[in-house]
């Protein structure tokens, strides 16, 4: 066993100052000594405990609880007052843990914000009105962090919060669970992960009307006001924490794209909501490819819901397939995006920049599904449905990013298992209440030949195998935690100047090779969250290495280097030794 130097630190805090300091505070793990030396004996409990013991106590207190949403609330007062136990508890915890901490749970703690609402440590709060002040105001922000200046910043402005849309200011929680995911999953410091909240209005009504709502009660921004506030923002970071990394996070599907294109090249940053989710998902499909042994240029892709994660999942394929070899053109004739309107198509209302390579042309319609004739729905811009599509095209994968719970109904699957003897499913749509199908109804009716993925925790589900009892089938989470830890940790140590498209296929490829399925296909289509750490290490390796290749990396010239920096940067939820200044 390798055993760890002890940290040491020193600090100028005593007493009460000291033990609520969140970074700082080892609650009853501080020694004898240290209680002596920094003016803590009269302030704890006469047992000195160690963290273990500490994280046994918090595991009976988190099992006790009737809810999930209790379980956080409570996690989020211990975050508050002792960010090492937090993070070792995540640690000991992780697939009880992560649920909580992140989708699904914190999508409910999101809609209560308003009523929860306690302490004014949750955040960084920029808001409209202050625009003026942005510089001002994240230098302040930074100052009262504690732990320097910040190496990545957790951007949102919270008009697209996982599948339940506008969620003004209760998106801060959004950032907050995804930085805890960035520390446990990948190690980065907590003291240099800023969560910041972008307040330029809401429309969600019952916002706007209610009392205790605490963000801005005004209608969003919108077009030039609102990239002027964007602008704005860039500049105060780039002023105050220059070279540090943004993770931009649920904005909603008209921003996305325009805030990514305009800022990726300017400063480090990336989109998960586009990437990752695109990385995960292509991750999944190649794996679940591999273990079927078939390629990505074999494959007919039908993407049921065209915002911005389906629009990105077709544009990180297009790209693989390009990669496997095909043109531009016939990658995109691979790719069939559905939305509300049905199969998008040139004339298709309100037609995004992201969607329109993916765009069928009229004869293509023509050809798969005949003339619909004037005055008919799909002369006047709507396209064929789900069900038409799936009988006409018969793709191999079928990818749900729509949140209409429900949308792969008996007919669709036993459509596309018509047309392909395995098909791969990866219902993406979270919460799980708003799933296109639970594995369950998809194992059913596929008869177990469906290799599924989902975006929300499912049981495992007992498959007839027709021959003997039913087998367990596990079900795994296409959970964006496997990529972006990694992706932007690799990143972050090496010092990218900006994350590259190569940098993001580097993380696919290193996911995709951990997945089971890529050598049984009747295995789980994603790694279990209990080795996330080890698949986080294995993609900030990749990432790093990538960076390093292209010339991107400010502080590392080699693979070797980048290795080094990552064990160098990666922190490990400890009790330093605390001695006080002199």
């Amino acid at each position: 066993m390798v055993v760890e130097p002890r940290l040491q630190r020193r600090t100028g805090l005593r007493g009460a100052a000291l033990l609520n300091d969140p970074l700082l505070n080892k609650g009853t793990a501080f020694s004898r000594s240290e209680r002596r030396r920094l003016g803590l004996e009269a302030l704890l409990p006469w047992q000195v405990e160690t963290i273990e013991e500490q994280v046994e106590r918090c595991w009976q207190a988190f099992v006790g609880m009737g809810s999930d949403l209790e379980r956080y609330a409570y996690l989020q007062t211990l975050r508050e007052r002792n960010v090492t136990l937090f993070h070792r508890f995540l640690a000991d915890h992780i697939e009880e843990a992560m649920p909580v901490v992140y989708t699904p749970t914190v999508g409910l703690a999101i809609q209560h914000f308003s009523q929860t609402y306690r302490s004014p440590s949750q955040g960084v709060f920029l808001a409209a009105p202050q625009q003026e002040r942005l510089e001002e105001l994240l230098r302040q922000a930074c100052a009262a962090s504690g732990g320097g200046p910040p190496e990545l910043l957790l951007v949102t402005d919270a008009q697209g919060i996982l599948g339940i849309g506008d969620q003004g200011v209760g998106g801060i929680q959004i950032c907050m669970g995804k930085l805890a995911v960035y520390t446990l999953c990948a190690g980065l410091d907590p003291a240099r992960g800023l969560p910041v909240m972008l307040d330029v209005g809401t429309d969600r009504s019952e916002l706007l009307a209610d009392p205790c709502y605490p963000g801005l009660r005004e209608p969003r921004l919108a077009g030039e006001a609102y990239t002027g506030f964007l602008d704005r923002f860039i500049a105060a970071v780039e002023a105050v924490c220059p070279g540090a990394l943004v993770h931009w996070e649920d904005f909603g599907a008209p921003h996305a794209r325009p805030v990514l294109e305009a800022y990726r090249h300017r400063l480090p940053s990336f989109n998960d909501d586009i990437q990752g989710t695109s990385g995960v998902a292509a991750a999944a499909i190649l794996a679940g490819l591999r273990g079927l042994g078939t390629t990505l240029a074999d494959q007919r892709i039908v993407i049921f819901g065209a915002g911005s994660a389906g629009c990105g999942i077709a544009e990180r394929l297009w790209r693989l397939l390009q990669r496997e070899g095909l043109t531009a053109a016939e990658a995109a004739d691979r790719l069939w995006l559905i939305d509300r309107h049905g199969l998008l198509h040139a004339d298709s209302p309100g037609l995004s920049d992201g969607a329109r390579p993916f765009a069928k042309h009229r004869e293509r319609l023509v050809e798969l599904f005949g003339d619909p004739g004037p005055g008919s729905d799909e002369g006047a811009g709507a396209g064929p449905g789900l069900l038409a599509v799936i009988e006409a095209v018969r793709p191999g994968v079928l990818v749900g990013t729509s949140t209409a719970a429900g949308a792969f109904d008996q007919p669709v699957v036993e459509a596309l298992c018509r047309g392909c003897e395995r098909p791969i499913v990866l219902p993406l749509s979270n919460p799980t209440a708003l799933a296109e199908i639970t594995p369950a109804n998809l194992l059913r009716w596929s008869r177990g030949r469906a290799l599924v993925a989902t975006g929300s925790p499912f049981p495992p589900v007992p498959v007839d195998s027709g021959t003997g009892p039913p087998r367990e089938r596990v079900i795994g989470q296409c959970n964006n935690c496997f990529v972006f830890p990694g992706l932007g940790f690799g990143a972050v140590a090496v010092g990218a100047r900006e994350v590259s498209e190569g940098m993001i296929d580097a993380s696919i490829e290193a996911l995709a090779g951990v997945i089971p399925a890529a050598r049984d296909p009747e295995a789980p289509l994603m790694p279990p969250l209990a080795a996330v750490q080890q698949v986080s290490r294995a993609v900030a390796e990749a990432v790093a290495i990538a960076a390093v290749q292209e010339g991107l990396a400010r502080h590392a010239r080699t693979p070797e280097e980048a290795r080094q920096r990552l064990d160098a940067r990666r922190w490990r939820p400890v009790y330093p030794d605390l001695e006080p200044d002199a």
